[in-house]
C-alpha cells in the first residue's frame, strides 16, 4: 500500500497495528471547530475511529474534544496561537498540534510536535495527521515526514539528493537553525564534488542563521556562518570555494 493511496485503507492499517486502541467511531458526532474544514485525512479517520491510543503513549484526542482542548490551553497559558492551530493530541511533555494553515503563510501548515514548557516552540514533523501516525507505527512504506525532518535525517546521512530534495520544499517558520545545518552540510557534500553550487548552500545556512539571530546581532552571526562554510568547504578539500566563503565574510555578504 503506497502512501498515497485510499485514505480509508491507510487508516484501516493503523488501526490493525499490534497495541493500537481506538474508540468506536461516533458517526460524525462531536463538533469540528467551526469555520475551519476537517482535513480529508482527519475526516476518515474519524470515520472509522474517535480517539486514539498508540503503544508509545500518544494519544489523538476524538473529535469532538478538539475545540474544547485547544480553547482551554490557548486561555490556560495565554498563547497568542493563530486560529487554525488545532490541539488534536498528546505525548508525553509535547502537544499534538494540527497547522490548518489556512492563510498559506507557514508553508502549509502540517502536524507540529510543541513542547508543554515551550509552547511557542513548534516543530513540524508531518505533513498530515495519518502520515503522523504511520510514522509514529513504524507502518511501511509511510507518508514521507516533513521536509524538516527529511533534512535532518538526510544531513545525518550526508545524503546529497534527499538534501537537495528536503530543501527544495517551504520550511516550517522557527526551523532556520535546522535549515542552517542542512544546508551547510549539503555546501560541504557539493564541495567535496567541486561543485560552485556549494556558494549556493552556503549563502542559504548563512541567511538562515541570521534570520535566527537575536536582534542587533546580524552581522557577527553572518561573519560566523561565514566562517563556518570557509571551514567546511576547506575540510573538503574545496580552496577555491573556501576562498570564495572567506571573501564573502570579509564583505560582509
Amino acid at each position: 500500500m503506497s502512501a498515497g493511496g485510499d485514505l480509508a485503507s491507510r487508516v484501516a492499517a493503523l488501526l490493525a497495528c499490534a497495541g493500537v486502541e481506538a474508540r468506536p467511531a461516533s458517526g460524525g458526532a462531536g463538533a469540528w471547530p467551526h469555520g475551519l474544514a476537517e482535513p480529508p485525512d482527519v475526516a476518515a479517520l474519524h470515520a472509522a475511529a474517535d480517539g486514539l491510543a498508540l503503544p508509545d503513549g500518544t494519544l489523538i484526542l476524538p473529535r469532538g474534544e478538539v475545540a474544547q482542548a485547544t480553547a482551554w490551553l490557548v486561555e490556560d497559558r495565554s498563547l497568542d496561537w493563530p486560529g487554525d492551530l488545532l490541539v488534536v493530541g498528546e505525548r508525553e511533555d509535547l502537544v499534538i498540534v494540527l497547522d490548518l494553515d489556512v492563510e498559506g503563510a507557514r508553508a502549509g501548515g502540517g502536524v507540529l510536535e510543541v513542547p508543554t514548557d515551550g509552547l511557542a516552540s513548534f516543530q513540524r514533523v508531518a505533513r498530515t495527521v495519518v502520515g503522523y501516525l504511520e510514522r509514529r507505527l513504524g507502518v511501511a512504506e509511510a507518508e514521507a515526514a516533513s521536509p524538516e525532518v527529511r533534512a535532518r535525517e538526510a544531513a545525518a546521512r550526508r545524503d546529497l539528493p534527499a538534501l537537495v530534495g528536503a530543501l527544495a520544499e517551504p520550511m516550517y517558520p522557527g526551523a532556520e537553525r535546522q535549515t542552517a545545518h542542512a544546508a551547510l552540510t549539503l555546501g560541504a557534500l557539493l564541495s567535496e564534488r567541486g561543485d560552485e553550487a556549494a556558494l549556493d548552500a552556503f549563502a542559504r545556512s548563512v541567511e538562515a542563521r541570521v534570520a535566527a539571530a537575536p536582534r542587533g546581532a546580524a552581522a557577527p552571526e553572518r561573519l560566523a556562518a561565514w566562517r563556518a562554510c570557509e571551514i567546511a568547504a576547506r575540510e573538503a578539500g574545496a580552496e577555491a570555494i573556501a576562498a570564495a566563503c572567506a571573501a564573502r565574510a570579509r564583505g560582509g555578504g
